[in-house]
Formats: structure tokens, sequence, C-alpha cells
């Protein structure tokens, strides 16, 4: 019986200039076959204003990173984790779910079903090697891809 795949991958600037950078992730990380990996790749998918956002977070905030979160397990779209702080179990982590035109909300509203299982993505991060503790907290955010720039400190 196939695996599932991870909740979350990382986001990673190089990677972005692929058409399916997913597909390698599931690969060369999580030891997929290259035929599941292309198929499963569609569950990390970035969607209109996914991509713009990751990138610019990214190249403005490079003290953070971030993670992908498999669309079909109603866990938000994405992990941010600030590796500012030296010690992972004191590292701040947010989900969120990007909401095209609306404003921030803190704490989930607004974001249905898509992070109920926030926790789940949280603990996807945790278990790989030095980025959070488990049982790190992480605060849950929905908004428009400015207002989500502007609360992480990502404003141009």
């Amino acid at each position: 019986m196939p695996r599932e795949p991870p909740i979350v991958l990382p986001v990673l600037l190089p990677l972005l200039r692929h058409a399916n950078p997913w597909a390698l992730l599931l690969v060369k990380q999580e030891g997929h076959p290259l035929s599941t990996a292309a198929l499963l790749s569609e569950r990390y998918a970035l969607k209109s204003n996914e991509k713009p956002f990751v990138k610019e977070l990214l190249e403005r905030k490079r003290n953070l990173w971030v993670f992908r979160c498999d669309q079909r397990r109603f866990a938000g779209d994405f992990v941010v984790v600030d590796m500012a702080e030296p010690r992972p179990a004191r590292r701040q982590v947010v989900v969120l779910d990007l909401k095209m035109g609306a404003p921030l909300v803190l704490g989930g509203g607004g974001a249905g079903v898509q992070l109920v299982h926030a926790g789940d993505a949280v603990e996807g991060v945790a278990a790989r090697q030095d980025v959070i503790a488990p049982g790190t907290p992480y605060v849950l955010a929905t908004g428009d891809k400015d207002v989500m720039l502007a609360y992480l400190g990502a404003c141009s």
C-alpha cells in the first residue's frame, strides 16, 4: 500500500524556479518513486497569490523558513517558522491560510475547515531535525497576501 506523503514540504527560493518543485522534493527527500511523486505533487501546488506571497516573504525575511502544507489535509497553506531564535522550542510559528481580499484574522477565524489539522502540520515540521520542538505553540492566521506579509514583518 502506498504511504501517505508528508503533511509539509520545505519551500526554498531556488525551488520556486521549477515548474513542479514538489515532485523533486518528494523524490529526493521523501524517497517516493517519480511516477508517484508527480501525482502526489498536486497536493502542494501553489495557486493564485500563493507563489508571489511565498517568494516575497522568503526574499524579504531570510530568517523565516516556510513549509507548504498538503492541501488535502486541511492544515492551512503554509507553516512559517522564525529561525532567529536559536532554541527550537522557543521559535515563533505561524500556520496561515491565505484568503484573497480578506483582512488579517488571528486564531483561525475565516478559514472554515482549512486549519482544522494545523497542529498536525506543526508536528510535521517538528519531525524535521532542529527546526522546532514537538509541542511548540503556534498562531493561526488568515488574510490576504499583503496583510499577511505585513503581519510577518515582510512589508516593502
